[in-house]
């Protein structure tokens, strides 16, 4: 992951970024919602969760409001959106937050759900079997991880198409398509699926599956048991 890179691109997006990844990402809240919804925890379990790469906070409101005695870590690269998610969230005991790197800086133990949206792809593939190490460790038993990822297909031409397809997505919500995919080719490492579901496996996780797929993003998950 080129560090500086991504913490620029996203320094400059704080400003109405919900809005923005709305027009760049087909199904924006939808996916958030299924991530919700895959949370297999009973909504007045005290569990700790890391927000990881948590952005301007949508995703932290959302869990302090389904889960009256959740407490969360927001963790972010840049201080920019961990301020835009202090604004959203105000002041409140159950949430923590951090800046840093979630490659090399420590994230916290003993979590019983990590959340990842839109955050992974940033990771070089060859960074991601000892980043999911390192979230095996951090994971209480029956733990899991849920993750909205970006995602290439197998297949060169259903790949093809499904960019082109994303690029119309893009361009008809009156944004820049080229502009956007020649910036998601300059700091993304998207993988497919079942390497991504292979990698959960071999970090230890015994349960990794795919629950939603559209295009070139998918929603994957990985338990302890």
């Amino acid at each position: 992951m080129d560090t500086e890179r991504v913490r620029d691109h996203f320094r400059v997006q704080v400003s109405g970024y919900p809005d923005l990844m709305r027009r760049l990402i087909p199904f924006y809240d939808e996916q958030r919602e299924i991530m919700l919804r895959l949370i297999p925890f009973d909504r007045a379990a005290p569990i700790r969760v890391l927000d990881l790469g948590c952005g301007p906070g949508v995703m932290v409101a959302e869990i302090l409001s389904r889960y009256p005695n959740a407490h969360l870590t927001a963790f972010d690269l840049t201080e920019e959106m961990l301020q835009a998610c202090r604004m959203r969230i105000g002041i409140n005991e159950r949430v923590v937050y951090r800046l840093g790197d979630f490659r090399s800086d420590a994230l916290g133990q003993e979590y019983d759900l990590i959340m990842a949206s839109l955050s992974l792809h940033h990771l070089q593939l060859p960074e991601r079997p000892t980043f999911l190490r390192r979230v095996h460790q951090i994971l209480k038993p029956g733990g899991i991880i849920i993750a909205a990822e970006v995602i290439v297909d197998e297949d060169i031409d259903v790949r093809e198409q499904q960019y082109e397809l994303w690029r119309r997505f893009i361009a008809g919500n009156g944004e820049d398509a080229a502009y956007w995919f020649a910036r998601h080719l300059e700091k993304d490492h998207p993988a497919p699926i079942h390497a991504l579901i292979k990698m959960l496996g071999d970090a230890g996780f015994s349960q990794g599956g795919c629950h939603w797929r559209f295009l070139n993003f998918a929603i994957l998950s990985g338990r302890l048991w």
